[in-house]
């Protein structure tokens, strides 16, 4: 499920279905407005659904933003073969997946990155701390590096470097100070850097 699948309406879906268009229109409706200003009885109504099929669904409206907050930056790199890690086409590739889940959703990415709409806190950081991990983690895996992914220099760089990636989305997609082959350019190149020239000079000897 993803939840920028537009559909029709309808008065019967499966429970998958119904969460899904429950999480695309609060997704709508967050982006349009402050959090603050966003009443579940408006996302029911938006939804045409009963203020109760909400509560089952998501229990309250602060867990339902905390749903979408999770899914709208927890944007998976790409699916790769075995065989193909650690090439530089296969990195390529994972960044263009990157940049372009981005550009579907970009509003919606930055309200998330930036924590728009709602106080932060610590459950919001706590995602924002998770989404930094999930983004090591693909990287490693995209580069080849996945068997040092439990060492702490190399987790620790590749987070920063996470940091780095999120906030240069933002310059593109929120700020327009960069475009998105500046953007792709810089990822490309800034990754291959830290692990061909950085990483060794913080291994132990």
């Amino acid at each position: 499920m993803t939840i920028d699948d537009d559909g029709p309406r309808r008065t019967r879906m499966d429970p998958e279905a119904r969460r899904g268009q429950i999480m695309r229109v609060a997704a709508r409706l967050f982006e349009e407005r402050p959090y603050s200003e966003v009443s579940i009885s408006d996302i029911a109504t938006e939804a045409n659904i009963a203020r109760g099929l909400l509560h089952h669904y998501f229990g309250s409206k602060r867990e339902l933003y905390l749903e979408i907050v999770r899914m709208s930056v927890q944007t998976p790199l790409v699916d790769t073969p075995p065989e193909a890690l650690g090439t530089a086409e296969t990195w390529a590739t994972a960044v263009d997946s990157f940049l372009s889940a981005i550009e579907r959703n970009p509003t919606r990415w930055v309200n998330s990155v930036k924590v728009g709409g709602a106080e932060t806190d610590d459950e919001v950081a706590a995602i924002l701390d998770e989404t930094r991990e999930i983004i090591a983690d693909q990287t490693l895996l995209a580069i080849g590096l996945g068997t040092r992914a439990d060492e702490p220099v190399v987790r620790a760089l590749l987070r920063a470097w996470g940091g780095f990636v999120q906030e240069l989305t933002v310059e593109w997609v929120g700020r327009g100070r960069i475009d998105r082959d500046r953007a792709r350019r810089a990822m490309l190149a800034t990754l291959p850097l830290l692990v061909e020239q950085v990483l060794p000079l913080l291994d132990d000897d």
